[in-house]
């Protein structure tokens, strides 16, 4: 049987860094299956994906219909949370750097869709999706529609919890934890980490003095060296050195999926008075540092998405609640990044032991290393 490394690693990533109790590599539905949707319902779904992304016809090109596409459906790897939570990963190894003919944006974006509607296909409609893009070494020059195709995915189906781990993320977020949890593993399965055991016994790598991976790693590039600590006022105090070689990416991406965390995942994570707060356009601004226009990062859904006739906040209700402001200016990416990390640095503070520390550790993260990059 082939051994594809990079879904070995995906696989323990969601045993272990996701804590999913049931994971699968290689994952097809059956034909037998009962389907929740009827075959009409995802035809008009299919074409309502065509009619959005693919008016050129350069996605999916040959497809005809819905039950052509959903028989081309192969996922790499799918794991079911403890929570009944469904994620879904494609990854793409290539050591010269992501490539795929036609297009890496055109062919990521089927595999998305084509991903996204299989699930739907089979799922009760509450079920909390997560869908992954995953590869290690991406080109600048087709990273920015990576960006921009998740953009637009989480702008469509808000619902959805979108995940580009490319580069730096992909060694910060991904590979990282991944090793970390797993030196305690003793699965023999998980061809992955027995890899990376092997190369600790042969005095390779150490992993527990696990040095930031992307300088080890062909293609993910890092200028601080400082290891990476488990200890959280160390964590949060060391300096931050900055790349100049990224564009800036759309901070965006990072906000949806944090408010996501905090609004539905684990809303006892902010207070009433907190919530409060955050519809204060004045405590956000003067309190918070966030340079959004004049609008407070969250608005009640009562009070609706416009002002002064324009909308500026994202169509998706969180919680029922509560919307979120849109007003995310690149010139204001970087300080507004900045406010962001030291919002989620006090609330891992005001709720340690609460298990959605866990997530909030990973939105640090994230925004850490978009500082990092974006200075």
């Amino acid at each position: 049987m082939k051994i594809e490394i990079g879904e070995s690693l995906c696989y323990s990533y969601l045993r272990h860094v996701k804590q999913c109790w049931l994971v699968q590599t290689n994952w097809k539905a059956s034909e037998h299956w009962h389907k929740r949707l009827t075959d009409d319902e995802l035809e008009e779904v299919f074409r309502s994906m065509r009619q959005t992304f693919d008016l050129g016809g350069s996605v999916f090109k040959g497809t005809k219909d819905c039950a052509q596409f959903l028989r081309q459906a192969e996922i790499d790897v799918v794991g079911v949370g403890q929570d009944g939570s469904v994620h879904a990963i494609e990854v793409a190894f290539h050591e010269a750097g992501l490539n795929y003919g036609g297009g890496v944006g055109n062919r990521v974006l089927k595999k998305l869709l084509r991903t996204l509607l299989i699930l739907n296909a089979y799922h009760p409609e509450d079920t909390r999706l997560h869908i992954y893009f995953v590869s290690p070494k991406v080109h600048r020059a087709a990273q920015q529609p990576l960006e921009d195709i998740f953009a637009r995915l989480q702008e469509e189906y808000p619902a959805i919890t979108w995940r580009l781990f490319t580069n730096e993320t992909f060694a910060e977020q991904m590979l990282t934890p991944t090793l970390e949890l797993g030196e305690s593993v003793a699965d023999t399965t998980e061809l992955f980490l027995r890899s990376a055991k092997l190369l600790k016994l042969g005095g390779i790598v150490d992993i527990k003095s696990w040095h930031r991976v992307g300088q080890s790693i062909p293609g993910i590039h890092r200028d601080a060296q400082a290891p990476i600590s488990t200890n959280t006022d160390e964590l949060y105090s060391a300096p931050v050195e900055m790349s100049r070689e990224s564009e800036i990416p759309r901070l965006q991406l990072l906000v949806q999926p944090l408010m996501k965390t905090l609004l539905e995942d684990f809303p006892r994570l902010l207070s009433e008075n907190d919530l409060t707060n955050l519809t204060d356009k004045n405590y956000c601004q003067n309190s918070l540092g966030l340079e959004l226009g004049g609008f407070a990062l969250l608005r009640r859904r009562e009070d609706g998405r416009e002002f002064s006739g324009h909308d500026r906040y994202y169509k998706k209700v969180y919680a029922g609640r509560y919307y979120v402001c849109s007003q995310w200016w690149r010139d204001s990416h970087f300080r507004n990044a900045r406010s962001l990390q030291s919002f989620v640095l006090g609330l891992i503070r005001q709720n340690e032991g609460h298990p959605g520390t866990h997530a909030l550790h990973e939105h640090w993260s994230s925004l850490k290393t978009f500082i990092e990059n974006n200075q």
